[in-house]
């Protein structure tokens, strides 16, 4: 809208795209390929989704993809008062599942989710695909991962 645009057109157009992605989230949305698999096979892991979009649409979205089921908790960027890469989300889902920062893993596709990993105090691996831009001469992961896939031999480390 550039720089000239006023704060009530601003709302306006904010107002406007929200109620267009509701109608249309799933018009083009797909699960990366293998991903529905390699959740199944992390299923014995407590895992949770931690986005910057709003959770209603979000939580929608993984129902509509089949992936909802696969997940104890989710939130959004309206979840919390700080959206990633503030650690308040990540804080809270480790004290929801009991867990110390040092015993999760943060996966992402952008240098604010490797971001909201080291605010958090947890591992960050990031995927070579998706959405987000990653400067990772700035932002370093701990994991780089061509596959979600990749994490299953990682995680599963001696359980069956």
């Amino acid at each position: 809208m550039g720089n000239a645009a006023t704060e009530e057109e601003r709302e306006r157009a904010l107002k406007f795209f929200l109620a267009y992605y509701e109608e249309h989230k799933l018009d083009s949305t797909c699960g990366y390929r293998g991903v529905p698999e390699a959740l199944e096979r992390l299923a014995a892991f407590p895992m949770a989704i931690l986005t910057n979009k709003p959770v209603r649409v979000s939580v929608r979205i993984l129902e509509g993809l089949g992936l909802a089921k696969y997940f104890r908790a989710v939130y959004g960027g309206n979840s919390f008062e700080t959206k990633k890469p503030d650690p308040l989300g990540a804080q809270t889902i480790l004290r929801e599942f009991g867990a110390a920062p040092a015993e999760a893993v943060l996966i992402g596709d952008s240098e604010v989710d490797v971001q909201t990993a080291r605010n958090a105090g947890t591992l960050a691996a990031a995927v070579n695909y998706g959405f987000g831009t990653h400067d990772r001469a700035a932002y370093p992961a701990d994991i780089y991962l061509d596959r979600l896939a990749d994490l299953v031999p990682l995680l599963m480390n001696g359980r069956q």
